[in-house]
Parts: C-alpha cells; structure tokens; sequence
C-alpha cells in the first residue's frame, strides 16, 4: 500500500465498506457514493485558488536546495578551512540526491 493510499480517507471508507457490508448492492451504491465524494473533493482542489508566491518556491524547489546547501558549505569552508570532507558530504548530499533522484522536470 502506498502512502497515498494510506492518507486517501476515501480509499480507507471504501476498505472498512467493503469488510462491513454484506449486501452487494448497498455496497455497490455506497461506492458509488464515496467515487461521486471523490471526484467533488478533486474538482474543488483544482478550483482552489493558491498563494503565487508559495507555488513560486515550490516550483524553485531544487534550485533553492541546490544554492542553499551550495552556500552553506561555501561559508562553512571559510569559516573552518579544516571542516571534514565527511561533514560537508552530509550537508551538500541530500540536495544533489534530491536533484539525482527528481530528474530535469517539466
């Protein structure tokens, strides 16, 4: 089970239906409803207006990690030109992984 379908409450609904009714055409119409309840649900998150600046960094995700960690392990090599190779592996890793895993994008 993926962790979508484990936040999903519909999918969570529709399991509990499916245990506990045993009439199959209550169950089918029940379904039925929950599917109608989903679809609403996703028209008004496609209707739902955002915050521009918000989806601005979300869209700057990668790049915002990549300068980020790009700065501070600049200052944290001029501050303390002995850092640890290991040290800053671990602070300028996850953005490259990140960055390897994510691919290009759109």
């Amino acid at each position: 089970m993926a962790i979508t379908d484990w936040i999903n409450p519909f999918n969570r609904v529709a399991d509990i239906v499916s245990e506990v009714v045993e009439d199959k055409d209550a169950r089918n119409k029940l379904n039925h409803e929950l599917e109608s309840l989903k679809h609403q649900v996703y028209i008004v998150e496609l209707n739902t207006k955002t915050v521009p600046w918000i989806d601005a960094v979300h869209k700057m995700g990668r790049q915002l990690i990549s300068v980020t960690s790009l700065i501070t392990g600049v200052v944290l090599v001029y501050v303390n030109p002995e850092i640890d190779p290991l040290t800053l592996g671990a602070i300028l890793g996850p953005g490259g992984i990140y960055n390897a895993v994510k691919g290009k994008g759109k």
